[in-house]
């Protein structure tokens, strides 16, 4: 059963009928859904563009952005498309400078923060955000950011420092929430192993793919000046050979001046510098080897139950005799599937390919 409530969380009603849903979520702010219904009057009025999907054994829930009437195949189907709560970040950039010396999740957290629930303009105030208590994990980065859209500079923080964001709601209250997976490969024994394997019988089907054309291991990063005077940074310069894949980083975005107590003062040498490496090794994760596994899981099985005995983000080892394959991974995407005839599970671990728009995107930022 799918509950609808609107944008203030007020319950509208209930689905209790579908031919299809569609329940992805994946490890950073991308989940989505795609619900397929008879075309009624009730439905109709509930499933408006705007209007909160939520289960009650799922912590996430999804706003329709899309509708589609279809009858091409002599049946009257309303087609809607979610994205996660989290998507409203979509709705915000930042209005100014900002410079960071904090862990990813921290930074993630102000950004949400300063342009959601306690903005110094109250017209950007979402009253429906909260923050999730912090987690306090990760390192601090040295990090700067200026005019961005707050959705996109969230999923970079995600995709570089692989963490995980979802928005946790329980019908009343949202919370925002960061989160890293847990390692349950077979690498370590503080946690229970997962392993994935068709020899083992909880995989009934699985797609695998590995790419490197697009591939990048070293970057020259250049900051700001001219000529001889650009401030430059390079990393990944240990590889040598064929193995060594260069690449040029523009980051003329990148300022030398931040504002400390309403001045604008130049930022020291060594602090630029590192500032400049955030933003290579955050292009690089962008030109990474893509090695992907995608399997439909025996939900039947005991220890390897998606969401009882491993979740998204946690990391697993794949063994596929076949294949030659032994690799520990982390479990990128899950996508529930209901139709009439029963439930399926599909488990994405690690990276794929790009898509066309995604390599495009990549190449003009």
């Amino acid at each position: 059963m799918l509950f609808v409530c609107n944008e203030n969380f007020e319950r509208l009603g209930y689905v209790g009928k579908f031919s299809y849903l569609l329940w992805r979520k994946k490890y950073g702010p991308f989940a989505e859904a795609e619900l397929h219904v008879d075309v009624t009057p009730k439905n109709i009025e509930l499933l408006k563009k705007g209007n909160i999907l939520y289960r009650q054994d799922d912590e996430e829930a999804m706003y329709i952005y899309y509708r589609n009437f279809n009858d091409s195949n002599g049946v009257e189907q309303l087609v809607v498309k979610c994205f996660s709560l989290f998507r409203w970040t979509d709705r915000r950039f930042l209005w100014r400078q900002y410079d960071f010396d904090a862990t990813p999740e921290m930074i993630m957290r102000q950004l949400i923060n300063d342009t959601m629930i306690n903005p110094i303009d109250l017209n950007q105030k979402i009253t429906q955000v909260k923050l999730a208590p912090a987690k306090n994990f990760g390192v601090n980065v040295q990090h700067q950011m200026t005019y961005k859209n707050v959705h996109e500079s969230i999923e970079k923080l995600c995709d570089t420092h692989e963490i995980g964001a979802r928005c946790i709601f329980n019908g009343r209250e949202l919370l925002y929430d960061f989160y890293e997976g847990v390692n349950r490969t077979i690498n370590q024994s503080v946690h229970p192993r997962i392993i994935l394997s068709k020899s083992r019988a909880n995989l009934l089907q699985r797609t695998y793919e590995d790419a490197n054309n697009d591939l990048k291991t070293t970057a020259l990063v250049a900051g700001a000046g001219e000529g001889s005077e650009r401030k430059l940074a390079s990393i990944g310069t240990e590889f040598k050979g064929l193995a060594r894949r260069e690449i040029f980083i523009d980051a003329r975005e990148v300022s030398e001046k931040k504002d400390v107590n309403g001045e604008q003062v130049d930022i020291p040498p060594d602090e630029y510098q590192q500032l400049l490496l955030a933003k290579g090794k955050e292009k690089l994760s962008e030109y990474a080897e893509f090695i992907g596994f995608e399997a439909e899981l025996d939900v039947t099985k005991e220890n390897t139950k998606y969401n009882e005995d491993f979740f998204l983000g946690d990391l697993v080892t794949i063994k596929d005799d076949e294949l030659g394959i032994l690799m520990n991974s982390r479990v990128m995407q899950a996508d529930e599937v209901f139709k009439e005839d029963g439930k399926s599970i599909f488990v994405t671990v690690g990276k794929s390919m790009p898509t066309l728009p995604e390599a495009i995107k990549r190449m003009v930022n």
